[in-house]
C-alpha cells in the first residue's frame, strides 16, 4: 500500500503531573525544578496518554486526512496497549509496529510547572530497540518519511540511504543521541538526503558549534549546510528557517500555554502537511504554527491536534 507518510522513531507512554507547588530555582543561569527529598507532594492535575515523535506525527497527519503508517517498537505490556489504541483509533497503519514480549514500552514522567515548562524523566525501553532490519524496506511505499531520534546508527543510515535512492522526501528530527555523535564525528549522515531538518535552538548550536543561547549569536548570519531546508524552532519566540544558505525568522502564535510537550512534533506535522499539499514553505510553516499552538493549550501531545477543518479555520491569537 502507498502511504502519504511513514514515521520512524519512538513511542512512549507519557504520564503528566502538573502542580503549582513545584518549586523553580534560578541557578547558574538555568532554572531548576526542586522538591524536598523523601516527601509527598499533591498535584492538581494528572493525565496519561501516548507520546513519542513517531506516534505523535503519525496521528497528527492522520487527523489531517493523510494516510499514515508508524514504524516503532513497543513492549507487550499495558503501556504498549495504550500506544496501539491511540494509533488505531486515529486510523494509523500499525502493520510495522514491532511488539516484543519481555521488552518494556518507553515511559516518560513529565513534571509540568504553572508556566507550562516541564522536566521529563525518561525510560527509553523498547523505543531504543528498533533496528534497521525491523523495517521492510523492500515493500515500503510512501510519499514521505519522517525520521525522529532512534538511537541506532544503522537505522538512521538505512533511512537516509533509502530515501535518497528512491527519491522520497525525508524530514528528520534528530535527538541528543544523534547530535552528540554528529558533533564528535562518530556519525556522518548524508544530509543531502534530508528535505527538511527540524531541530530546536539549543540543538542547532550543537550542530554549528555556536552558543546560540546568546542572543548575539542567534541573531547573527548562520546556516546549517546540507539539508534542502532547515527549520530551527525556539518555542514561544518562533524560530528560523534556512533555504539555500539564507535564513529568515518566523514568529510563534501567541496562546495560553498549558504545557509544551509535543509542540515540536505538532509543528513538524503541520509543516509536513503543508509541503505534502504543495504549499509554499512560508505557508507550511504557518500550518505548523497552528498545530503547535493548538497542542500547547491542552495536556498531552495529541489531545489538541487539529483536523483538516480546524486547520483551515484557525482560532485568532491572544491580543
Amino acid at each position: 500500500m502507498m502511504f502519504d507518510i511513514v514515521t520512524i522513531g519512538g513511542a512512549t507512554l507519557d504520564i503528566f503531573f502538573q502542580s503549582s507547588q513545584f518549586k523553580l530555582i534560578e541557578k547558574d543561569g538555568s532554572t531548576a525544578l526542586c522538591e524536598v527529598y523523601n516527601e509527598k507532594l499533591d498535584v492538581e492535575h494528572a493525565e496519561i496518554s501516548s507520546g513519542g515523535a513517531a506516534t505523535n506525527v503519525a496521528v497528527a497527519l492522520a487527523k489531517l486526512g493523510f494516510s499514515s503508517s508508524c514504524i516503532t517498537e513497543i513492549g507487550d505490556d499495558v503501556a504498549g496497549q495504550t500506544v496501539m489504541k491511540d494509533l488505531t483509533d486515529a486510523k494509523v497503519d500499525v502493520s510495522q509496529v514491532v511488539k516484543v514480549s519481555g521488552e518494556h514500552t518507553a515511559i516518560s514522567a513529565l513534571l509540568i510547572s504553572q508556566d507550562g515548562a516541564r522536566t521529563a524523566l525518561v525510560y527509553r525501553g523498547a523505543s531504543r530497540m528498533l533496528e534497521g532490519t525491523d523495517v521492510r524496506w523492500d515493500t515500503l511505499q510512501t510519499k514521505w518519511i519522517h525520521l525522529s531520534s532512534v538511537g541506532n546508527a544503522e537505522l538512521m543510515t538505512n533511512t537516509l540511504t533509502w530515501c535518497k535512492e528512491h527519491q522520497v522526501p525525508l524530514s528528520w528530527n534528530p535527538g541528543n543521541w544523534e547530535l552528540e555523535r554528529i558533533k564528535s564525528g562518530e556519525l556522518k549522515p548524508d544530509l543531502s538526503a534530508v528535505r527538511v531538518l527540524f531541530i530546536n535552538r539549543k540543538e542547532a548550536g550543537m550542530v554549528l558549534g555556536k552558543d546560540l543561547t546568546q542572543e548575539s549569536d542567534w541573531k547573527s548570519e548562520w546556516c546549517i549546510v546540507g539539508p534542502h531546508i532547515s527549520i530551527v524552532t525556539d518555542g514561544k519566540n518562533g524560530g528560523k528557517y534556512c533555504v539555500d544558505g539564507k535564513c529568515s525568522e518566523y514568529s510563534a502564535k501567541e496562546v495560553k500555554v498549558v504545557q509544551e510537550t509535543g509542540a515540536g512534533d505538532a509543528f513538524a506535522s503541520g509543516c509536513i502537511a503543508g509541503l505534502l499539499k504543495e504549499k509554499t514553505l512560508v505557508e507550511a510553516i504557518e500550518m505548523g504554527k497552528e498545530e503547535a499552538a493548538a497542542v500547547v493549550q491542552q495536556m498531552g501531545a495529541k489531545k489538541g491536534l487539529l483536523s483538516s477543518i480546524d486547520l483551515a479555520n484557525p482560532t485568532p491569537p491572544l491580543l
